[in-house]
């Protein structure tokens, strides 16, 4: 059997050293594919040396480590083409072992790392590194014996980093490039080109970048909304940035020094409108600009494969991504090029005439020697024979190229857009769709049952994507990617069977430490605290569970509305309560607080006995989960989508809770929401609560007129009505509805207003 086919369980033989005390173990991620510790220990010292061939490549790998020992361990290591004892060896072997695959050896003569190629080497390089790292833990150079052979599971594991929405300067690309090289991916498919940035010189078409690279600010607008290209030196405010070619060939052989292949991505035929608004002789009307390159004129064609050109001359990388998604059809159907052009092709509609396109583009980047990819929609009208699916909205468009024999890579939305929510707190930074959680992206795996078994070759591995409508710093960007990345780098280079999620979940640990000392902005989303609540009716007691996403880590609370320090009562068991509390959780690991805190107010007296009366019904779509969804102790979160949202169109909300029995109170609160980035839902203009002791006679206790806030982004307002304490049957609120939606507002039509979670006390 070859030392890479890989048929044997992980083993985790943890055994002390004999003469010397047992090294940290703190784990590799992603998971090598094979690996078993021994008796024995060697210790990294400034006699040992770093032995190598004689190739520019071999030294750059000794530099490599040597930067490593000298910031964890202020060792700095000869380098020799001799090989000898006490040393770390890296050997290039002569076996034809898969792409990648690398072999890592610790006994008492000291290291050697074996690979088939450079690249693999590398990997072992940066296993090595992780033996021997966080700093938190590793406090000497000690090795633990161990035997591993590892190669990846998937050729393709890769992230997209779109810079057309918000620009990255160069500096912040190659970091995330090294976070990349750090978890073993091996793709970077860079988003160059969208509708509203154009981000690589093109010496054939300077317009592109004098202009399309740069846009107006519009005062309570999105890019995208009312998008206008301009000039980087033009009056008012400016926003943009491109990459020279020099800057081009920088990130390029950065990359490449990672083993990291780049794959450029130029959109078409649509998701164009900063090109053609520099060069409208390209759109199928001039004055009435809808970024979809005129499939009817040959110039399109001409200008496309002149970029191309000098694209692929930057890019020496086997792919090239032309997009291909969301192509608005219908400036074709109406464009007297495009009729005929579909009438002597004998085309019977816009997918075939997008098939089209994308077939005749897909000849020309062939004859340059590059492979074209595309989102899953190239698909419509007919795949060129041959192209590479790239399948985000969802798999089945990946089931259906694989199945008929095209390779693909997995990207769906689900769970691998990063730029996707990844924790469900109010207090998470802005994002964009749905919700990837960390588990989630550890469990992907980029084969369905559904591909016959004679095609699951075609699947080449999976990638996320980083949008970047809602990112706008390299903060930001490593918050929505790390640590989602170290569980997709499991998923993609660790075989199925060799995956531990539990494991996993210990070496993440370790994982956020080596974070830290790298000075990377991480999410703590999957330590953030989430609770539960039930009722038992029998005794009449409420019960609040509390947990986080990886069930780790000390939550410590309070119940008395005071923010928890890690002195704070640790949570070990459901909390019971009879009462109404005023919670606050968080979590703490390492005696400082992770995650953000749970901020929640649970009432009693609501869930069994009262009732809510509306004088408006609220839409059925969003009835938050019918007539007791504002009393069920069940808090929507900052998201339109969240199903316990209930909510109303164009008519007031207005409730009166029927307590069943007086109770002395003094204090009503709700929350409202508002999105006007992405939704019609807006705050009232005015919130009202009254009281009553017997259902007759209310006495007004808030009435409050609200301001509207033109913030864009997802809000939760809370709202509290503080009292006189008073024996309390009934309460009523009330909220205004705006009816219309403002002129400045992104859509036309009705305002919505959505509340949520009645609480007292």
């Amino acid at each position: 059997m070859k030392a890479y086919q890989f048929i044997l369980p992980i083993l985790y033989i943890l055994v002390a050293s004999c003469n010397k005390k047992a090294p940290v173990i703190t784990g590799i991620i992603p998971q090598p594919n094979q690996i078993a510790y021994h008796d024995g220990a060697f210790k990294i010292s400034e006699n040992t040396v770093i032995v190598i061939d004689a190739t520019q490549e071999a030294k750059k790998l000794a530099e490599e480590i040597n930067s490593f020992l000298e910031s964890n361990f202020n060792l700095n290591l000869k380098v020799t083409n001799t090989g000898q004892s006490n040393a770390i060896s890296l050997v290039r072997s002569e076996e034809d072992n898969p792409v990648g695959s690398y072999s890592l050896t610790v006994d008492k003569t000291g290291v050697l790392i074996q690979g088939a190629t450079y690249q693999g080497i590398f990997y072992g390089v940066a296993s090595l590194k992780q033996l021997l790292s966080p700093r938190a833990s590793i406090k000497e150079p000690l090795l633990n014996y161990i035997t591993i052979n590892d190669a990846p599971a998937f050729g393709w594991r890769g992230m997209m980093l779109d810079v057309s929405r918000h620009f990255m300067p160069k500096d912040s690309v190659k970091k995330v490039i090294d976070i990349l090289a750090m978890h073993k991916m091996n793709k970077f498919h860079w988003h160059l080109v969208d509708g509203i940035g154009w981000r690589i010189q093109i010496d054939a078409y300077p317009e592109l970048t004098n202009k399309g690279a740069w846009r107006k600010v519009k005062k309570n607008k999105k890019p995208w909304e009312d998008f206008e290209v301009t000039e980087k030196d033009a009056s008012g405010t400016v926003y943009g940035g491109y990459y020279t070619k020099d800057d081009i060939r920088e990130i390029v052989a950065y990359a490449k020094d990672r083993y990291i292949d780049v794959i450029p991505e130029i959109e078409m035929p649509g998701h164009s409108e900063a090109a053609l608004q520099c060069y409208p002789e390209f759109s199928c009307d001039s004055k009435n600009i809808t970024g979809v390159y005129c499939a009817g004129n040959d110039g399109s064609f001409q200008f496309l494969q002149n970029i191309i050109s000098e694209v692929v001359a930057l890019f020496p990388y086997e792919y090239l991504h032309i997009g291909g998604d969301e192509v608005g059809k219908e400036s074709w159907l109406n464009c007297d090029k495009c009729t005929l052009r579909m009438q002597e092709e004998n085309l019977q509609n816009g997918e075939e005439l997008q098939s089209y396109f994308v077939k005749r583009m897909e000849k020309f980047i062939h004859s340059k020697n590059r492979k074209l990819i595309g989102w899953d929609e190239i698909l419509e009208g007919g795949l060129p024979e041959r192209a590479t699916v790239m399948s985000w909205r969802g798999i089945a468009g990946g089931i259906e190229a694989a199945n008929t024999g095209h390779d693909v890579v997995m990207s769906p939305g689900d769970p691998l857009y990063f730029d996707h929510g990844q924790g469900k707190s109010e207090f998470e930074p802005p994002s964009w769709g749905g919700y990837n959680n960390l588990l989630k992206v550890y469990d992907f795996n980029p084969i369905p049952t559904d591909i016959l078994a004679d095609k699951r070759h075609h699947i080449l591995g999976g990638q996320a994507n980083l949008w970047t409508e809602q990112i706008e710093t390299l903060s930001h960007a490593q918050y929505m990617m790390l640590p989602r990345l170290s569980a997709l780098s499991e998923a993609l280079w660790t075989r199925s069977e060799n995956k531990d999620k539990e494991y996993f979940i210990k070496k993440l640990d370790h994982q956020l430490d080596r974070f830290q000392e790298l000075g990377y902005n991480f999410a703590g989303s999957a330590m953030t605290p989430n609770y539960e609540v039930n009722y038992d009716k029998e005794n009449k007691v409420f019960t609040l569970q509390l947990f986080n996403e990886l069930d780790q880590y000390d939550i410590r609370y309070t119940l008395d509305g005071s923010e928890p320090t890690r002195d704070a009562e640790r949570y070990t068991e459901p909390i019971t309560y009879t009462s109404s509390i005023d919670l606050r959780a968080q979590t703490f690991r390492k005696g400082e607080p992770i995650g953000f805190p749970l901020i929640k107010m649970f009432s009693t007296g609501l869930l069994e006995q009262a009732s809510v009366r509306y004088t408006n019904a609220y839409n059925e779509t969003y009835s938050g989960g019918g007539d007791r969804a504002l009393i069920n102790n069940k808090f929507a979160t900052v998201r339109g989508d969240d199903p316990n949202w209930q909510g109303i169109p164009k008519e007031d909300f207005e409730v009166v809770v029927e307590l069943g029995n007086a109770k002395e109170l003094s204090f009503v609160g709700l929350n409202y929401y508002q999105d006007i980035g992405a939704t019609s839902v807006m705050l009232p203009t005015q919130v009202t609560i009254s009281v009553s002791g017997d259902g007759e006679t209310f006495t007004t206790v808030l009435d409050q007129s609200l301001e509207t806030e033109e913030k864009r982004e997802p809000i939760i307002k809370r709202i509290e009505a503080s009292f006189e304490k008073q024996a309390v049957s009934h309460i009523k609120i009330s909220a205004k509805n705006r009816e219309t939606l403002p002129e400045w507002h992104v859509r036309e039509g009705d305002a919505w207003i959505f509340m949520d979670e009645i609480s007292i006390k």
